[in-house]
């Protein structure tokens, strides 16, 4: 079974990918700030993180630097999930490492599962 950290701080975006991934056969935690995510891919190993940017005690930039810049966990899949969409972010995010990058406003859930399951195949 595929493992996937959800890491956003709010409770309604944790809630929605949870409901939507763990009847595809995903198993989901949540982690709310980079921190608790830091410490929870080093335990879990998840094969996939859909990552916030916008994040209270460590942001998803951190986050993305620190995951890919280990060698043990540099293979894990970084989905970026945020509400910003600025060109600069982007290409920052890509840079760092992320394997994709989508906005909430126009990533419908439904392409975000569809886009997490493209890339865990």
């Amino acid at each position: 079974m595929k493992k996937i950290l959800v890491v956003d701080d709010a409770k309604i975006f944790q809630d929605i990918y949870k409901n939507l991934l763990i009847p595809e056969g995903y198993s989901v935690k949540v982690a709310s700030n980079g921190m608790e995510a830091l410490k929870m891919i080093k335990e879990d190993r998840p094969d996939l993180v859909l990552l916030d940017l916008n994040m209270p005690v460590m942001d998803g930039f951190k986050v993305l630097q620190a995951v890919k810049s280990d060698p043990e966990t540099s293979s894990i899949k970084v989905v970026v999930l945020t509400s910003r969409g600025i060109p600069d972010e982007i290409e920052k995010a890509h840079n760092l490492g992320a394997d994709s990058y989508l906005v909430k406003a126009t990533a419908k859930p439904k392409e975000v599962i569809q886009k997490i399951k493209d890339m865990l195949k």
